[in-house]
């Protein structure tokens, strides 16, 4: 008799959880129906008594009076939270179109079969650029045991390449690095990383990572080529690196701006950037960013509303850019 109470214990906790939210309770003779179905008796009353103790346990089984019935009310993602979730995973190029299933498949079981149906209508990829390497949570895996144990990882790195008309991935080096942190950027996941023969971070591409492997040998301590002493501050760096492109140096960058591209600089500095007024139309700003070709990239992209006012270094170089993109054009 105490395991079939069990049984049905278990059984209407699964249904309710399963099969009912806010918008389809499930009255106490269709609970009745269901447990029936699964060979289980149950009368009216001792509904109201299974359900009175699930409440009393702590779970969040709510009433509704129009239509009549019981419903899993509280649930740790509400719905809104796992659209965004699988709208995150759908658009990270990193994850592979397969593993996207599968953790969309796995965010559905959070919910009621209802709100599921409808992240399952989410789950169209169709056109979207997706990774092809279905290794790359093994890669996950093992550079955050490396970062966790201060350990060096070794591992092949691949590039595409054209043969016979065809995109294929083919190895091009062999790394050893101390690895400190993995960050995702723009879609894309990167291992930021120190090179030992250079005073610098290099970053890499963990869908074009393969054979990766943890050494014994200890990671390089930061404080022997970067200004952090002990813990690789991820804010902070990410706060001055564009686009994950790798830089030899940081400094201080300002910027003469048009007011129409203030959006886009809080966007990408945040809104604790210290900005002064130039003239009507314009302002000037001061922000401290590695100076690569992830900045230069995104100065071009605002169209002439940004200028560089120092250094000069930065300057030449978004002037280069402008020559070389006009050279491409002077025979038309």
């Amino acid at each position: 008799m105490a395991g079939s109470q069990k049984q049905k214990f278990l059984a209407l906790l699964k249904i309710l959880y399963e099969q009912t939210d806010e918008y389809h309770p499930l009255s106490a003779p269709k609970l009745i129906e269901l447990l029936a179905e699964q060979g289980i008796p149950c009368e009216r009353k001792a509904i109201y008594r299974d359900v009175e103790s699930l409440v009393n346990f702590g779970f969040d089984i709510m009433q509704s009076t129009c239509p009549p019935g019981y419903f899993w009310g509280r649930r740790l993602f509400e719905m809104p939270e796992l659209r965004m979730l699988v709208d995150s995973i759908k658009s990270s190029e990193f994850i592979t179109e397969k593993k996207t299933g599968v953790m969309i498949d796995k965010l559905k079981t959070l919910t009621s079969r209802y709100q599921a149906s409808e992240l399952d209508r989410l789950k169209d990829i169709a056109g979207r650029p997706k990774n092809r390497n279905e290794g790359i949570f093994y890669t996950i895996d093992s550079l955050h045991f490396a970062i966790q144990n201060n350990r060096k990882v070794h591992f092949s790195y691949y590039r595409h390449v054209i043969r016979d008309g065809r995109i294929i991935p083919q190895k091009s080096h062999e790394f050893t690095v101390s690895p400190y942190a993995l960050i995702w950027d723009d879609g894309k996941y990167y291992l930021v990383a120190n090179y030992g023969k250079y005073d610098n971070f290099s970053h890499y591409r963990l869908d074009r990572m393969r054979q990766v492997e943890v050494l014994l040998e200890p990671s390089r301590p930061l404080s022997q080529f970067s200004r952090y002493d002990e813990v690789f501050n991820e804010n902070d760096y990410i706060s001055g690196v564009f686009s994950m492109y790798a830089g030899n140096y940081e400094d201080y960058v300002y910027l003469r701006c048009s007011i129409s591209c203030l959006e886009h600089l809080i966007d990408r500095f945040g809104q604790d950037i210290f900005c002064e007024s130039y003239d009507e139309n314009t302002f000037t700003v001061r922000i401290k960013a590695v100076v690569n070709d992830g900045l230069v990239s995104w100065i071009l992209a605002q169209r002439g509303g940004v200028n560089v006012m120092y250094p000069p270094e930065l300057a030449e170089r978004v002037k280069g850019a402008l020559v070389s993109m006009l050279s491409q054009y002077d025979n038309i």
